[in-house]
């Protein structure tokens, strides 16, 4: 008897459902992962130019401390009252650093006071209070407060030589 020949060419039904499904797995972990870094990568940038902003405040300030009112009162009491949230003088965000009267769009504000170190002549403690409306916990509707005085704050401290 003669045994017939089974086709061995091409592939089945079933194999070809399989690479589908594979190349279709791979390629929605490949879209999915870009997606995820385009995400980051822009989280990351919105943080640099914030930061980056928060240091140019603080680096103004720095190098000209002798020529800002110094507050020898050196509790924290005086210190928090001074730099109260509703009070804060300057307004910062977007690329702007503008008084708060002239800015009301502006997201950030800040202030800061120079308190003389008891203990050490010469030497200045600088506290800077920046606040921003992203810092802020959002409200029951799920809006950021307009208020600056509910806004999120960050203090910076930071002793200077007043020479």
């Amino acid at each position: 008897m003669m045994s017939q020949l089974k086709n061995q060419k091409g592939i089945s039904i079933l194999e070809s459902l399989l690479g589908m499904a594979m190349i279709t797995l791979v390629g929605s972990f490949f879209i999915s992962g870009t997606i995820n870094m385009r995400k980051v990568a822009k989280e990351s940038g919105t943080k640099n130019s914030l930061y980056k902003q928060i240091n140019d405040v603080i680096e103004n300030i720095r190098p000209n401390v002798r020529m800002y009112q110094i507050n020898y009162s050196t509790s924290d009491k005086s210190r928090s009252e001074a730099l109260a949230l509703d009070k804060l003088p300057m307004a910062w965000g977007n690329g702007k650093i503008l008084p708060a009267k002239e800015c009301s769009e502006c997201p950030g504000r800040y202030g800061f006071v120079v308190q003389a170190s008891p203990e050490f002549k010469g030497l200045y403690l600088v506290t800077v209070r920046m606040s921003h409306k992203d810092w802020s916990q959002a409200q029951g509707d799920g809006s950021l407060p307009s208020n600056p005085a509910n806004y999120g704050f960050q203090d910076y401290q930071f002793v200077v030589n007043s020479q």
